[in-house]
């Protein structure tokens, strides 16, 4: 049961650790506490961590230079949570069953410029596993947290319901850092890459998350959000990722230019991006040759293919690390069928609809079909809509002579050959 008990914790201390506020108290209450801390002989942090520890509400944003604490209950954290720190500096984090406790029961130590989330459903499921009681226990738990920042540095922080995150726009852009990710959500956001989170190589990618591959379109502006244009691309998947043009990146690098990351999407739809630095390369994947007849989809590396094409494909595999792979794919073009149609003349007037084909036809001649089915093989057909004939005769299950009215007049049809009724050829 403590087992149970301390992993929720650390979901509590994941979320409290964002609730980075302070609540000023006077100095008379501050001496009374302080009084009251020597006569228990508890720690010297009691009384800040007695009269300071404070909740919060949804969106936090604010700036952490001091030591701080806070407190949140398991009913705080159902709704999951996103959260972002930006810092020159790393932030330790403490919690405390009681004020009174000398040691902490959990200490952890967020690097600088990093976000974390905890998914609502998760968190729901990790309390669910346990018994009645014990979740009634944890109901009631209301651990106290200290955050501190490393040395004497500072950062900003930000806290939002999981799968929300703070709006990135031209009038307050979020900045651009290697490794850390960003929650997506804005049909439209612009993000800020500083000259300085360029590395020296100019190598560099973005990645691009949904969990239902909803397609995202991204474009690079220099100097300004509405600057020169220098790159665009549009992912559809989360195995592909965009490669920052290197020569654009040096460019900005060495002229010290921002450039500006703009993405948009389908509304409704939260993605994660991540900007990566350096990526590093795992060996080349084996080569893939594949064919098909055409009119059907080779599907590779999360994509659909349709047409013959070779290249080399680079994939993401996990954080920086990318993956290349040799494609060549082949379609195989259908042989042509052939087919005959009589129609009367009456039938083409008004367009005779062939339904197999999904033609209309207008005239007599040869017509080139070419019939394209869903994920089936392409066909080729060349159908000859020939000229009114009245019947033919039949024997022995083959055509041996037909007969043709044109204009009035009665034809026998022999081979190719016309006669008149007489037997006399005319043609």
């Amino acid at each position: 049961m403590a087992k149970r008990i301390f992993d929720i914790l650390v979901l509590l201390v994941a979320f409290a650790s964002c609730a980075w506020t302070q609540n000023p108290w006077d100095d008379t209450e501050r001496a009374a506490c302080e009084v009251y801390r020597k006569g228990i002989k508890a720690p010297y942090y009691y009384c800040d961590c007695h009269m300071t520890s404070t909740s919060f509400t949804f969106p936090l944003d604010t700036i952490v230079k001091d030591t701080m604490w806070f407190d949140a209950t398991i009913n705080d954290i159902k709704q999951g949570l996103s959260a972002y720190w930006f810092a020159d500096c790393a932030a330790t984090i403490e919690v405390y069953l009681m004020c009174t406790n000398k040691t902490p029961i959990y200490k952890m130590t967020v690097q600088p410029n990093r976000m974390c989330e905890i998914d609502a459903a998760e968190i729901q499921k990790k309390i669910e596993e346990n018994s009645d009681k014990v979740q009634e226990a944890i109901s009631t738990l209301t651990p106290h947290m200290r955050v501190y920042p490393e040395g004497k540095g500072s950062g900003r922080v930000y806290c939002y319901p999981y799968d929300k995150g703070p709006a990135s726009t031209c009038v307050d852009p979020l900045p651009l850092r290697a490794g850390m990710l960003y929650i997506n959500a804005d049909e439209e956001a612009s993000y800020r890459l500083d000259y300085s989170q360029i590395p020296a190589s100019s190598k560099a990618f973005i990645h691009w998350k949904e969990k239902k591959n909803t397609p995202c379109e991204m474009w690079l502006t220099m100097d300004s959000c509405t600057g020169e244009e220098i790159g665009r691309t549009k992912l559809s998947d989360s195995l592909h990722v965009y490669i920052l043009d290197s020569a654009k990146l040096n460019i900005a690098r060495e002229g010290q230019r921002p450039i500006w990351l703009h993405t948009k999407h389908a509304a409704n739809k939260t993605g994660r991006i991540h900007y990566y630095i350096d990526p590093h390369f795992s060996d080349p994947a084996e080569a893939v040759s594949k064919s098909a007849c055409q009119g059907k989809a080779i599907k590779q590396n999360g994509r659909n293919y349709t047409s013959d094409t070779a290249f080399v494909d680079t994939v993401w595999v996990k954080g920086d690390t990318l993956r290349t792979m040799e494609l060549n794919l082949t379609f195989t073009a259908p042989e042509i069928e052939y087919d005959t149609l009589r129609l009367e003349e009456k039938d083409l007037k008004l367009g005779y609809r062939h339904t197999d084909y999904g033609v209309t036809l207008y005239a007599y001649g040869d017509t080139l079909i070419e019939v394209q089915g869903a994920s089936a093989c392409a066909r080729k057909v060349l159908l000859t809509v020939m000229e009114p004939t009245a019947y033919e005769i039949v024997i022995d299950g083959q055509v041996k002579m037909r007969k043709q009215m044109q204009d009035g007049q009665v034809f026998i049809i022999i081979d190719d050959k016309q006669y008149n009724v007489f037997g006399q050829q005319t043609k």
